[in-house]
């Protein structure tokens, strides 16, 4: 059953939070990112293999390690995104909004009547299978704590920034920087300064409307260089973040050895 969750209530506290990004099925790694002290974790369901069947298990072991699940769909579809929100997700991430129009469909496919259009079944993992509590109570229950976060992550979204973030019920813009700079002709070069002048715009634009702001990093420095720029939510990026230490370790070793 969806409920308070830690991810909202530490960002109403105004307090920055992080988590991982897990693009691969594994609730064991889910219950450790709880264990190091997560504020949420981020279920990559567009750029990883999981099915729904996958990620609903780690939806179980975020929410039995007391922190927050938030799944990336694949693509701004309503039906996609509920699928994600009825297994107990309390978050959808959705990538590539580019227009007002396409952050209302986000808006309208994450809450109920009467802020969104979502479909409503009160038997679902999210409402507690229809025995804890009324399909009214849900409804009110999913629209005050489930969180909307539209990806900009083209040079059209940072655009069009101002009518995205305008859009009630979306809670975060999340910017992606690489897909940013390879729309803007940089090719996956995120410190390029147009992209980085593009970053900064939409951060001041997003906080301008009173949304909330997330940036992903690879390492410690680079949360912390985030939260500096005026990030509320920071994604590490699991893979170049474990794989980074695994390799220095392999390089000490052998640079031992010879």
């Amino acid at each position: 059953m969806i409920g308070p969750h830690r991810l909202r209530e530490r960002l109403l506290a105004g307090r920055p939070v992080v988590g991982p990004i897990i693009n691969f099925d594994s609730p064991w790694l889910v219950d450790i990112c709880g264990a190091a002290g997560f504020d949420f974790v981020l279920i990559d369901a567009e750029h990883g293999p999981m099915t729904p069947s996958d990620v609903e298990s780690m939806v179980r072991a975020a929410e039995a390690a007391g922190i927050s699940s938030v799944v990336r769909v694949p693509a701004n579809v309503p039906h996609e995104i509920l699928r994600y929100l009825d297994i107990g997700a309390v978050g959808v991430k959705v990538p590539k909004v580019e227009s007002e129009a396409e952050a209302l469909l986000v808006r309208n496919s994450v809450r109920y009547p009467p802020l969104g259009q979502r479909g409503l079944a009160a038997i679902t993992r999210a409402a507690g299978y229809g025995l804890t509590t009324s399909a009214k109570e849900y409804v009110e229950i999913a629209n005050r704590e489930l969180l909307a976060f539209a990806m900009v992550e083209s040079a059209k979204g940072v655009e069009e920034i101002d009518r995205i973030a305008a859009v009630p019920g979306i809670d975060v813009i999340s910017i992606g920087p690489g897909d940013l700079s390879v729309s803007m002709g940089f090719g996956g070069d995120r410190s390029a300064a147009p992209v980085r002048e593009a970053i900064t715009h939409v951060i001041a634009r997003t906080k301008a409307a009173g949304k909330w702001v997330s940036l992903p990093a690879i390492d410690a420095a680079g949360a912390q260089a985030c939260v500096e720029q005026g990030a509320n939510l920071v994604f590490i990026n699991v893979s170049p973040f474990f794989f980074g230490v695994a390799k220095q370790l392999v390089d000490h070793v052998r640079s031992r050895q010879s």
